[in-house]
């Protein structure tokens, strides 16, 4: 039997449900401490904690949530809860873990049988350690180097990583949107309390490109191996705003081109053309997918046999699975007497090897 009741006696009676309600509580990692998550920490999975408060119950629903504020990281898990009066424990496996590596990390969750606006919980910021992070232009905002900036020079740093030790090997790639806006950098990490590494770029590799794209990517090499860091991609603010019309749906973008993921030995083959190389040229091939570890930097010395050839093959020895569907790929040339020219970036499509009749890697 149910009753129709009034605004004011509906509620008295949800206030008095409320009472018995106490508010969510922030969700913690034990791990963390003074808001950190060491490397190793990772390297063996994390535990997220999260308390039970006054008013959940057996059974309540619940759905706990990490996710990356500066990358592609992110772990989800639902479930209800097991025994009242318990805190409730979620296991994150080591290979999720390390998803989060470099990165800071939003910590929340969902309890399920709360009122709607009340469900979620504080958030919390984590930061977790890396060996290697992603570069950062201290003078970008949102994702954009500011016009006031683009005339006066940047200042990209190399966060110092536990990767970063006395003796490594570091260089840096910068990639413009214009062939004449791309450096490479090669520095030598010497004794002592490793800092950031901070590198002056000046208005001349930005100038040209307003408008267009900044990409950076550096790799570590020391005698543990070598590191690749994620990719940072800004874009260079211009003196005019783009028109949009009115009733547009999305941006126009670049061609994607669809690559079949089919296998040769191993790996996706590509070709570059020689063109623009001479003998004893270095050129760096880039590869990326969305997946934090889908980073790839090869260097290739030019040969003369390369140039008579016309083309440079390279091979991409990444899962099909690691890269969600989406890739870039892009080169450089170091030339031995200095100065640095970079290609046009070619933005892939990934067809499943089920569609393509491909072989998975």
């Amino acid at each position: 039997m149910s009753l129709f009741i009034s605004l004011e006696e509906r509620n008295r009676i949800a206030d008095a449900l409320h009472r018995d309600q106490a508010p969510l509580l922030e969700a913690s990692i034990d791990e963390a401490v003074d808001g950190k998550v060491s490397y190793a920490d990772l390297e063996t999975g994390l535990t997220i904690r999260i308390p039970f408060v006054d008013g959940m119950r057996v059974d309540g629903r619940y759905h706990v949530v990490l996710q990356s504020v500066d990358g592609p990281g992110r772990f989800g898990m639902g479930g209800t809860i097991q025994e009242a009066n318990q805190d409730i424990v979620v296991d994150v496996p080591a290979d999720r873990a390390l998803g989060f590596q470099g990165q800071q990390a939003a910590l929340y969750y969902f309890y399920l049988e709360y009122p709607v606006e009340e469900t979620k919980s504080p958030v919390v910021v984590l930061s977790m350690e890396g060996q290697i992070y992603k570069p950062v232009v201290d003078e970008a905002v949102d994702g954009m180097i500011p016009l006031p900036v683009v005339v006066q020079g940047v200042r990209l740093r190399i966060r110092a990583g536990s990767s970063l030790t006395p003796g490594a090997l570091v260089s840096v790639y910068w990639w413009g949107s214009s062939a004449d806006t791309c450096f490479v950098k090669h520095m030598v990490i010497g004794p002592g309390p490793v800092e950031d590494l901070v590198v002056p770029v000046g208005a001349d590799f930005l100038v040209p490109i307003k408008h267009g794209t900044v990409r950076v990517i550096y790799t570590v090499q020391s005698t543990t191996g070598t590191r690749v860091s994620p990719v940072l991609e800004l874009g260079v603010a211009g003196d005019l705003a783009v028109p949009a019309g009115i009733h547009q749906q999305g941006q126009e973008t670049r061609s994607v081109v669809y690559l079949s993921a089919i296998s040769e030995g191993g790996s996706y083959p590509f070709r570059l053309l020689t063109q623009g190389m001479v003998a004893g040229d270095v050129v760096i091939f880039f590869f990326t997918g969305y997946r934090l570890g889908s980073e790839l930097v090869i260097r290739h010395t030019v040969k003369q046999s390369d140039i008579t050839a016309g083309l440079i093959m390279f091979g991409v020895p990444i899962s099909y699975l690691s890269l969600q569907e989406s890739a870039w790929v892009w080169s450089m040339v170091d030339r031995p007497e200095g100065g640095a020219v970079g290609s046009p970036d070619l933005p892939l499509f990934l067809v499943s090897p089920s569609r393509s009749g491909g072989q998975c890697l």
